[in-house]
């Protein structure tokens, strides 16, 4: 299926009928814009066109900072990624906002920069961010998405993970 970014309609075709939605739109480095906070803002009306209920949404532990960042993070590495990532970094809070208020059976997930590495043991954090994680493998975030989707504790609440 291929669908515009923001037609709802279009995206509803691939949502019917679906258990859940994983969302794993990133912003483009230097493009601006809201493709993320867009696209989820689309997805969510089509989930409710089709009464799907679960989704999953892929953000960044990057714009978010709270006790889980050690104090290094909390006074200079956030503060200079907010600033070098800031639009993508806003893109992500819109997003959040959005899932946040959507009614929907959310989840959204935190990693941190993401690699290619392989597999191996990570950590998460509920509603927090995970100390000291500042990577994790595109092959463990996969990993995780899919223990989140089977796993019903997780709606309403965001899941950092890293090494």
């Amino acid at each position: 299926m291929t669908a515009e970014l923001t037609d709802a309609n279009a995206i509803g075709a691939g949502v019917t009928g679906q258990d859940a939605v994983v969302s794993t739109l990133g912003p483009r480095p230097g493009a601006g814009g809201s493709v993320c906070a867009d696209g989820a803002r689309a997805i969510m009306t089509a989930m409710r066109a089709t009464a799907t209920r679960r989704l999953i949404v892929v953000t960044a532990s990057g714009h978010i900072v709270d006790e889980g960042d050690g104090p290094l993070n909390r006074a200079l590495v956030k503060p200079l990624l907010r600033r070098l990532l800031r639009e993508g970094f806003a893109d992500f809070a819109r997003t959040d906002e959005a899932v946040l208020s959507s009614g929907l059976d959310w989840t959204i997930m935190r990693p941190p920069r993401l690699t290619d590495g392989e597999r191996r043991p990570y950590r998460t954090a509920i509603d927090r961010n995970v100390r000291r994680g500042i990577t994790i493998a595109r092959a463990d975030l996969a990993h995780a998405i899919l223990a989140a989707l089977a796993d019903p504790a997780t709606v309403g609440h965001s899941i950092s993970l890293g090494y």
